[in-house]
């Protein structure tokens, strides 16, 4: 392309022709008019910007691009005045990534030389493509260029690999981005830009927080982003650089399980206190989670419990699995362990990882209440004399922690008594049973007395043992009582066996005139014991006669009237011959004394007597004899006889009383009836009382349904008799307003223990390592604790002083106490002192407003919630009771309602009328059948029997020239017991002597 003016020198020769010399000439050329080059230029004010083809523009992002310019020169660099006629000749076009487009193109400003308006895109993807081209006949020219966007700061984001982290720590990388306001990056950005970001958010912890800067990529990574322990689920983030922010949400959910924690457990640094043989006061339930303590809804996994050998639980141990929530509930157990501490290790594993599992320590407590064995106290020294009264028992039933328990029924106890030595535990089933005596003071609750208990009348060893009926079927017996029973004090000179009633005569044959032979006298006690072993002396044996007057008395051989037998170790062995010729009357009954004479006894014993019958002849001295047996032996039937039908009119009389005393019951416990206007039916009675019971005890047991207000402060466990337990526990109160303004003027003494001594108080505060509060009864100063019967201040020796409004009383007279009443009063006593509860505010300032004219006026506690101090101060929030719901179930309880002490008195009646009248109709039919059995033929034919040998008994005693008596002779009588079928069951006194026969 020529561009300027220029000469050139031409030699034009002729080929073939060297003779022919070249023409030479200068040829000027000058450049062409007609369009040679485009130009593009930008105006930036007075300043032009040539914009080159294949330029690349970079433009603010979304700006548009004013003051296009081009210019057109020809081949000189001449610039060509643009007419309508080149206009038409240009063309303008801007191309897009998907489309390409014309404007319009106005022909004015074109033949100015401006072109349209380009506006610069706004994203990466897209470009502006912009071409300007000229088309004549001689050339074809054109000039493009590139806009490209260039990101100006306006706001920035931020964007993760992850959106959701795991509580604590998040693990995932978060990218800062630059951006401009349409999103696109900013490429310029520099490591210093970093100083300027800071991340926040709710819970987060900035203590492991880093930003590093990211050069590849030209963006800020946030690493480390930590969460304080906190709930889980959606939170957010705000990351701010300068006066830009972005905010990014995250779900925060637990990571892996690591550990396993059990769910509403009391603390287990310290040991969990728990009754021997009692279940833990909560189901153990546990929780998957994961290292920071966020539950782990995991499925599944495998949960078991480890314990020491010598700890049982039940259900035994088995294996459990967690649910869909990761957890896994193993039920309530309870524990069997010997007292102390004990562990209970809980394991699970997942992915075949063992997780940290927590230990529980037990702290297994005696049960108070299981009895384990009996305590029998006695006089270990007492001698045990046949027949005497046992030494007074003391029995008491002892827990796991060696204290008495109480309220035990004493028809639960009792002493069982058979002859010979038990082997072990085991009670023969022929046994003696002794119910416990009624107790003398209300004090002695705990012990049972078995008191003036008959010794058996029979002398050997006895076996005593108490049992004490834990249920229907088991039994906790005591050790076994081995006693010596030994004879009672002497009373009277008796031999083995009643010999027969001697017939002797006068006559040579010696048979003929032996009274006794080989007679052995012992000295009896009062039961025909032998005793007197111990003793030395002499037998005086002697002849008397009935008859004071009659001088002609028998002799013994050898002519004497007395004949002395030695006395040794409580026996004399006798034998007594008349004298031949012995004076005697005929067929007269003599006497043989047989005197003890024993220096070592104190008190005299009264002589054995034996009669005989005299006779001169010996024939009729045979017959005498005959007679003489037969008379004997219906003394001895008669005796019997007179002895079973005595039993059987004193059975009938005590059957006739204890139908009077039945009666008088029906009748007493109908009239108490009545005065709870229950009215019975005259027939069908026992149906009545029965369907009564039963409707009553369902109101009883809906009473009891009824929600009622109660303490849900866990109390301490009593392992100990001498722990009353928390405050909360040790009272209720009726009314709603009263138990809150109460429980909440003691909130801060209703968690504390109540012990009965130091030592209890001390062991406690051991156990707990100090975290446990602890009142000691005897600790307490009683001279100063307030007297309950003590009038309200308005009342002073028995005047009022003003009237009071707002009904006040004595906060402490609000109070019932199920247990240990005089314990709790001075425990509440101390605590409350003389504080009042009144209605309202108003009501207690007038109260105190009069009251402190003529004394000290107590704190006040109104129905309201407000407190006026014994100070006089009221008001702030720490003088008046939150609701009752804010005292977090630190309130007392309400006592059972009114109407349940109501129906169990009726119920009680009821039960005791039901018995009553069933006792009645048993006693009646009782005494019926035995009046009938007195009027069969059996017992008239033996009444007719015993008529028989009376009058058969006179008959022989007139011929025996005896003095007939209606009485027979206790003599004669042999303790023995005929044997009488079909005979009623004699009542238990009767019986009882029946059994201490047989000994």
């Amino acid at each position: 392309m020529l561009k300027a003016r220029i000469e050139i020198p031409v030699s034009i020769d002729c080929n073939g022709c060297k003779d022919v010399p070249p023409v030479e000439k200068m040829i000027k050329l000058l450049p062409s008019s007609h369009v040679a080059r485009l130009q593009v230029l930008s105006m930036n004010g007075q300043k032009a910007i040539q914009i080159k083809h294949q330029d690349e523009i970079k433009w603010v992002a979304g700006d548009i691009m004013h003051n296009l310019i081009f210019q057109m020169y020809d081949e000189g660099e001449r610039e060509i005045h643009i007419t309508p006629a080149v206009a038409e000749k240009i063309k303008a076009s801007i191309f897009e990534e998907i489309v390409n487009w014309t404007p319009k193109i106005n022909r004015e400003q074109l033949m100015q030389g401006l072109l349209p308006d380009v506006k610069v895109p706004t994203s990466v993807k897209d470009v502006r493509y912009c071409l300007i081209s000229y088309l004549d006949d001689h050339v074809s020219l054109e000039s493009a260029f590139t806009v490209r966007f260039v990101c100006f700061i306006y706001i920035f984001s931020c964007r993760s690999t992850h959106l959701s982290c795991f509580n604590k720590l998040c693990f995932f990388l978060t990218d800062i981005i630059i951006t401009d306001q349409y999103g696109n990056q900013v490429q310029t950005m520099t490591s210093a830009c970093i100083g300027y970001l800071g991340v926040s958010g709710p819970g987060l912890d900035k203590s492991n927080l880093q930003i590093t800067w990211q050069e590849s990529t030209f963006t800020m990574r946030v690493k480390g982003i930590r969460f304080k322990p906190c709930v889980l689920g959606s939170k957010e983030l705000c990351f701010a650089w300068r006066e830009f922010s972005d905010f990014l949400r995250i779900n925060l959910t637990a990571g892996s399980p690591a550990k396993l924690q059990i769910v509403d457990w009391p603390e287990l640094e310290k040991p969990v206190a728990v009754i021997n043989g009692r279940e833990l006061l909560k189901p153990l339930v546990v929780q998957l989670c994961d290292q920071w303590g966020n539950p782990s809804p995991e499925p599944n996994v495998k949960v078991s419990l480890t314990k020491s050998s010598n700890l049982k639980i039940v259900p035994s141990n088995q294996q459990h699995k967690t649910d869909d929530n990761g957890r896994a509930n193993l039920g309530v157990i309870s524990i069997h362990a010997p007292r102390g501490e004990h562990t209970l290790q809980l394991r699970a594993s997942y992915n075949k990882i063992a997780l940290d599992c927590p230990i529980i320590t037990l702290n297994v407590l005696p049960d108070p209440d299981k009895p384990i064995r009996l305590n029998v106290k006695y006089d270990k020294n007492a001698s045990f004399p046949a027949g005497g009264t046992f030494p007074d028992f003391m029995v008491s039933v002892l827990s796991e922690d060696d204290n008495i328990i109480k309220n035990i029924n004493p028809a639960r106890i009792s002493m069982k008594m058979w002859k010979g030595q038990g082997s072990g535990t085991r009670i023969p089933t022929d046994v003696t049973a002794f119910s416990c005596s009624k107790v003398k003071d209300d004090k002695e609750d705990g012990f049972f007395y078995f008191r003036d208990k008959v010794i058996p009348e029979k002398v050997g060893t006895y076996s005593i043992q108490f049992t004490f009926a834990m249920d229907k079927t088991n039994m906790l017996s005591s050790d076994q009582i081995i006693v010596e029973v030994v004879p009672n004090d002497p009373v009277r000179l008796l031999p083995d066996s009643l010999p027969a009633t001697p017939a002797v005569s006068n006559v040579r044959a010696i048979t003929s005139r032996t009274l006794v032979k080989d007679l052995c006298l012992h000295i009896m006690d009062e039961y025909n014991n032998h005793t007197g072993t111990d003793l030395v002396g002499r037998i005086i044996a002697k002849i008397k006669s009935p008859n004071e007057d009659d001088t002609e008395i028998p002799q013994f051989q050898g002519k004497i009237s007395a004949i002395v037998f030695p006395f040794d170790r409580g026996s004399a062995q006798i034998n007594l011959v008349l004298a031949e010729n012995s004076p005697g009357r005929d067929s007269t009954e003599y006497i043989l004394v047989f005197e003890p004479d024993l220096p070592g006894l104190k008190t005299p014993l009264e002589p054995y007597r034996l009669s005989f019958m005299f006779y001169n002849d010996f024939k009729k001295q045979q017959q005498m004899a005959t007679l003489t047996r037969e008379r004997d032996q219906l003394s001895q039937s008669i005796g019997v006889y007179r002895n079973w039908f005595d039993t059987t009119n004193q059975l009938v009389n005590e059957m006739k009383c204890q139908v009077k005393q039945a009666e008088t019951r029906e009748t007493h416990l109908k009239n108490e009836l009545r005065k709870h206007q229950i009215e019975l039916p005259q027939t069908n009675t026992l149906q009545y009382v029965d369907s009564l019971i039963k409707k009553k005890m369902l109101d009883q047991e809906g009473l009891m349904k009824q929600p009622r207000r109660t303490c849900t402060l866990p109390n301490y466990p009593k392992g100990n008799q001498d722990i009353l337990g928390k405050i909360a526990h040790l009272a209720q109160i009726e009314d709603n307003e009263a138990a809150k303004v109460i429980s909440w003027h003691l909130a801060s003494d209703m968690d504390c223990v109540v012990t009965l001594t130091t030592e209890a108080a001390r062991s406690i505060f051991d156990e707990t390592q100090g975290r446990q509060q602890v009142l000691p009864l005897d600790s307490i100063y009683k001279k100063t604790l307030p007297d309950w019967n003590r009038p309200l201040p308005h009342l002073r020796n028995g005047k009022i002083y003003f009237t009071p409004v707002g009904n006040p009383v004595f906060a402490r007279d609000l109070l019932t106490f199920p247990d240990n009443v005089e314990h709790c009063q001075t425990v509440f006593g101390m605590l409350l002192g003389d504080t009042i509860i009144i209605d309202n505010l108003d009501a207690a300032n007038h109260y105190r407003k009069e009251v402190v004219k003529i004394t000290h006026c107590p704190t006040l506690l109104t129905r309201e919630g407000d407190r006026i101090r014994s100070n006089g101060k009221f008001g702030g929030l720490q003088n008046k009771a939150p609701p009752m719901d804010k005292l977090r179930g630190m309130v007392f309880g309400a006592p059972v309602p009114k109407l349940y002490s109501t129906f169990t008195g009726q119920i009680d009646l009821l039960q005791q009328y039901r018995a009553a009248v069933m006792k009645l109709d048993d006693v009646n039919k009782d005494l019926d059948l035995h009046l009938r059995s007195l009027n069969t033929p059996e017992m008239l034919k033996k009444k007719q029997e015993l008529a028989e040998q009376e009058k058969n008994l006179m008959l022989i005693e007139q011929k025996l020239g005896m003095t007939p008596s209606d009485k027979v002779s206790e003599s004669l009588l042999q303790p023995s017991i005929p044997d009488m079928p079909d005979t009623p069951i004699p009542p238990k006194r009767m019986r009882k002597e029946s059994v201490k026969k047989l000994y």
